[in-house]
């Protein structure tokens, strides 16, 4: 498996704005970046090359050959704007496990809430900027942070591939932050119009029904409790292709 992504900068921040894994169709084989875009050129490229979506919540990442642990402004790092090869770590090598199989050959893109790589992202101060700024993105006022690289166009989106794969987690408070809430919604609802089998992982008490009503889409790494139980489940769903909902205890 290989992991691909476009970085880019405003105002002293840095967003993910393409990201996609590649699943090798074996060990031998070894893709760059010029070959994913080659394979992404055109909406036909797309459709067939794109199996499935993964939705998570805001990306961490880092480029092949700097440090994790590091800013990556304070590095020396200048390949901004191009997709390159990315580092696969963390919540990547969790779907890595369970689509190894099921995606072979294939690329599932990845898609965030929110753009911004920022390991902290769910601050309380962090969430009311994005809950503010999405009122004003919806009624095309200026927003702080820049609505073409942090934000997604929720209400035109569709999915490519087969499937959606919610993974956002458990956090989303619609009566603290509607805005969010509702800009979830969208991208929700119109992934189910688009006819794409949806999945996620769940809390086996608090039902299917329940996930989707308050969009509670769990992932192991906002829940460290409950990794490997999560883990489990994402592995589980992808047992079955295209894949289900699974739940954990």
């Amino acid at each position: 498996m290989q992991y691909f992504g476009q970085i880019e900068t405003k105002y002293e921040e840095v967003f993910l704005t393409q990201s996609y894994i590649y699943f090798k169709k074996d060990e031998e084989e070894n893709l760059n970046p010029k070959d994913i875009k080659s394979l992404l050129k055109t909406k036909d490229d797309r459709k067939k090359n794109i199996i499935g979506t993964i939705f998570i919540y805001n990306p961490v990442v880092t480029p092949m050959g700097f440090d994790s642990n590091k800013f990556l402004l304070e590095q020396d790092f200048n390949a901004f704007d191009e997709l390159i090869e990315l580092k696969s770590e963390g919540y990547i090598t969790i779907f890595k496990q369970a689509m190894k199989e099921s995606c072979k050959g294939k690329i599932v893109e990845i898609k965030n809430l929110f753009n911004l790589i920022e390991p902290h992202i769910d601050s309380s101060t962090l969430l009311s900027k994005f809950n503010e700024d999405l009122e004003k993105y919806n009624s095309n006022q200026n927003t702080e942070f820049d609505r073409d690289i942090m934000y997604l166009d929720a209400k035109n989106y569709l999915p490519f591939g087969k499937f959606v794969y919610f993974c956002w987690g458990d956090k989303l408070n619609a009566k603290e932050f509607p805005n969010i809430v509702d800009y979830a919604k969208t991208i929700y609802e119109n992934s189910l119009r688009s006819g794409k089998k949806i999945a996620f992982a769940y809390k086996k008490e608090k039902t299917i029904d329940w996930s989707i009503q308050y969009l509670q889409f769990s992932n192991p790494m906002q829940n460290h409790k409950n990794k490997n139980s999560i883990s489990f489940a994402i592995k589980r769903s992808f047992d079955t292709f295209p894949p289900i909902p699974a739940f954990y205890e």
